[in-house]
């Protein structure tokens, strides 16, 4: 008999004569049951493909089920399970749960009430219940307290419970569960279409690209590579960050691609250098277009925040937008540096993104092509009239033959 020991405060008995059986983990999705009858079917079916999806890379092998609104993965490997569906966007929390009948319910509290109270002092059972039933939600709460409580002696305490036992019931089935483990939430990652990240490998743009990520969206990460006498330590640090990025790009491809962006630079910075950041930002953004034309993308997403940094205000970014002929979403808009640090720790690209190198937008030198009082308040005519000076048919022609997908040997 498999024996499902999961680090799971108590939940389990710590004596060596008894293990509480783990039948598998249930997953509770939100956002998703807000929608219409049909667009939550989609949803939900392209949330189990996704764990399906998680689960098989990792050689975990599960009985997946939908009912109830809850989804449950039957598997005896639930802490591998539960690393992996800690990162599939959709899932509000999961629960490693025990299956009993209803008719068992009461026998199975009163045996292992000790179990799986373990260390609590005090504690509270929280019922849920779908079907015809002769009791009511309180009714089993109050019996089900009420046995613990006898087999125990612990305090119930329905305000601030050391403890919740919380019990599920479906016709005449139950599932009993004492942990709510925090998921990524947001919809299913591929139901919200494509997007082409910019991505310079600094923190704000990976956190941005997550974030579109949560809202279901399939990214296309896009870094502008433009190295200095040969250095590519900036390039390196790039992949790094993808490689994390990837671990959450659960059920959908995500190809890479990168261009060089250097000869843009060299004309943007001899040409009007003030402008440099303004100029280099809408090549950019044209290059993204032609990507996102070509993957079937819908938007161009970018880690700016307002008023972060010189090209970051708003006389400036409306400036830069008007090069893009998609919208372009900036989910950091309204952040400060701490809370995308903060974010950036928590999904695991912090690290990464400050790696040391010497070259790219987010080096120790800072961006080579940078100027010393970049302007502030771009014109428009002016940005037009320099572009014109600029051969920018020719420039783009080369960036766009320059790119390339990144081959998946760099990648995990």
């Amino acid at each position: 008999m498999n024996i499902n020991k999961v680090s799971l405060k108590g939940f389990y008995a710590t004596s060596e004569d008894f293990i509480l059986i783990i039948d598998g983990v249930l997953v509770a999705y939100g956002e998703i049951a807000l929608k219409s009858t049909p667009v939550r079917r989609i949803f939900t079916q392209k949330l189990i493909s996704n764990i399906r999806c998680g689960l098989k890379e990792e050689g975990i092998r599960a009985k997946i089920s939908h009912k109830w609104s809850r989804i449950f993965v039957e598997t005896t490997e639930i802490d591998k399970a539960i690393n992996v569906l800690k990162r599939i966007f959709g899932i509000v929390y999961m629960s490693p749960y025990k299956y009993v009948t209803l008719y068992e319910l009461e026998k199975f509290i009163s045996e292992n009430a000790e179990e799986i109270l373990g260390d609590a002092k005090s504690f509270a059972v929280r019922v849920r219940r779908t079907g015809k039933h002769s009791f009511t939600s309180l009714d089993l709460e109050r019996k089900l307290g009420s046995i613990i409580k006898e087999k125990t002696g612990l305090k119930v305490s329905l305000t601030n419970p050391e403890k919740t036992v919380f019990v599920e019931v479906r016709n005449s089935n139950c599932y009993l569960y004492t942990e709510k483990i925090p998921g990524p939430g947001g919809l299913p990652l591929g139901t919200a279409g494509k997007v082409v990240c910019l991505i310079s490998s600094g923190i704000d743009s990976p956190v941005a690209a997550w974030l579109m990520m949560k809202r279901g969206c399939s990214i296309i990460p896009l870094f502008a590579y433009f190295p200095r006498d040969g250095d590519k330590s900036d390039l390196k640090r790039f992949i790094e960050v993808i490689k994390t990025l990837r671990k959450w790009h659960i059920g959908e491809e995500m190809p890479v691609y990168i261009f060089r962006h250097d000869q843009n630079l060299a004309a943007f910075r001899k040409t009007a250098p003030r402008y440099t950041c303004i100029l280099c930002k809408r090549m950019m953004y044209r290059v993204a277009n032609e990507l996102a034309k070509k993957l079937g993308a819908k938007a161009i997403v970018t880690g700016e925040n307002l008023a972060q940094v010189a090209s970051q205000t708003l006389q400036n970014l409306s400036v830069i937008d008007k090069a893009s002929e998609l919208p372009v979403l900036r989910p950091l808009i309204g952040f400060d540096k701490e809370e995308s640090i903060a974010l950036a720790k928590k999904i695991g690209t912090y690290d990464a993104s400050c790696m040391k190198v010497t070259t790219g937008c987010a080096s120790i030198k800072g961006c080579w092509a940078r100027p010393s009082k970049p302007v502030t308040h771009a014109k428009e005519e002016l940005v037009i009239k320099y572009e014109s000076e600029i051969d920018l048919k020719d420039l783009l022609k080369e960036s766009l033959k320059s790119l390339r997908e990144i081959s998946e040997k760099l990648l995990p």
